[in-house]
C-alpha cells in the first residue's frame, strides 16, 4: 500500500555508516553492498587506503574520513577492536543521535585468548554506556567472520543473526535491515534479558 511504499522509500534514503574494515567489517560490507543504501566506510587509516578494497565489494560503498561517516550516518555499524571503543566514543560525542549497531566482542587478546573484564554487564550494556546519546543495538557479533561473510541462504534455510537492545524501536529497525540482507533475525529483547546469550561464551555465540 501507499503508506508502506513511502515508509520503505524513506528507509532507503537513510545513510549507513561502517567504522572498521577488519574481518567482521568486511563481512557486513559484503552484504550491505547488495542493497541500495548509500554506505560510508571509515577506519583508522586515510580513505585512500581502502578505496580499492571497497571497489571490489560494491559500487554503493564510499571511503571517507571518519568525521564524514559520523556526521552523515543514520545507522552506524561499529566493527572496531574492543580497545578502540573508548577512544571512538570521544569522536562520536556531540554528533546527531543515531542507531549504533554494535558488532564488537570484548576480546582483547587472541593468543592467549583473553576477554576484557566488564563486570556483570553484557557487552551491549557496556557499549551503550559509552554512547548515552545514541540508541545502541547489539548485532552481528555472534557469528565468526568466516561465516558472516558467506551467503546467508544456506540452501536449507537462512543463517540467523541475534539482536538485543533497550530501545525496542531501534531493535526493530535493525531486525528489518538484517532481513533485507537475507538473514533471519531474532530479537532477544533488552540487554538484561538477551545480552549475555550472544556474547562470547554465551549459549548463542558462534551458533
Amino acid at each position: 500500500n501507499k503508506e508502506l511504499f513511502i515508509k520503505n522509500k524513506e528507509r532507503m534514503n537513510e545513510v549507513i555508516g561502517v567504522i572498521g574494515t577488519g574481518n567482521i567489517g568486511k563481512g557486513i560490507l559484503t552484504h550491505l553492498a547488495k542493497t541500495n543504501y548509500k554506505v560510508l566506510v571509515s577506519n583508522s587509516r586515510p580513505p585512500e587506503s581502502i578505496k580499492e578494497m571497497l571497489a571490489g565489494i560494491g559500487d554503493n560503498l564510499t571511503a571517507v574520513e571518519s568525521r564524514e561517516t559520523i556526521d552523515n550516518a543514520d545507522i552506524l555499524f561499529l566493527a572496531i577492536p574492543w580497545n578502540r571503543l573508548a577512544e571512538f566514543a570521544k569522536e562520536l560525542a556531540g554528533s546527531k543521535p543515531k542507531i549504533i549497531v554494535d558488532a564488537t566482542n570484548n576480546i582483547i587478546s587472541v593468543n592467549p585468548f583473553k576477554l576484557a573484564d566488564i563486570g556483570n554487564k553484557s557487552t551491549g550494556e557496556y557499549v551503550a554506556s559509552l554512547f548515552p546519546e545514541h540508541r545502541v543495538v547489539k548485532a552481528f557479533n555472534s557469528l565468526a567472520a568466516s561465516t558472516l561473510i558467506k551467503d546467508p541462504n544456506t540452501g536449507t534455510g537462512k543463517r540467523v543473526l541475534f539482536v538485543n537492545g533497550d530501545n525496542l524501536e531501534a531493535n526493530a529497525k535493525v531486525v528489518a535491515l538484517i532481513s533485507e540482507l537475507g538473514f533471519a533475525a531474532i530479537d532477544l529483547g533488552t540487554f538484561q534479558n538477551g545480552g549475555k546469550l550472544q556474547d562470547v561464551g554465551g549459549s548463542l555465540s558462534g551458533i
